[in-house]
């Protein structure tokens, strides 16, 4: 059997040692944060945008009878919308005439 050797920790790289991309580019801390910023942006660019100006968009979880979700899909159905956006546009109307 190998005898493993123990990890000691330690710089990886020596002050003097610069480190370059494949590009070329100094690797320092400046380039290490712009890259988690970059890296940050992307991951959290991914799923639905947001309906709301600043942040993430309230849900709103709602238990239904069958028979109501069917007449949710059918009337969706019939203006070419999709689910969501026919009950958005209904709690919208609703609310304006409650308000």
């Amino acid at each position: 059997m190998n005898k493993q050797s123990r990890y000691r920790l330690g710089p990886d790289v020596k002050d003097e040692e610069v480190l370059r991309d494949r590009r070329g580019r100094v690797i320092d801390d400046s380039y290490v944060e712009e890259a988690v910023d970059h890296a940050l942006r992307k991951v959290r660019g991914r799923g639905r945008p947001s309906l709301s100006d600043v942040g993430e968009s309230p849900l709103l979880r709602v238990r239904l009878s069958r028979d109501l979700d069917d007449a949710v899909r059918t009337a969706a159905e019939r203006t070419g919308k999709s689910r969501a956006d026919w009950v958005r546009e209904v709690l919208a109307k609703a609310s304006r005439r409650a308000g």
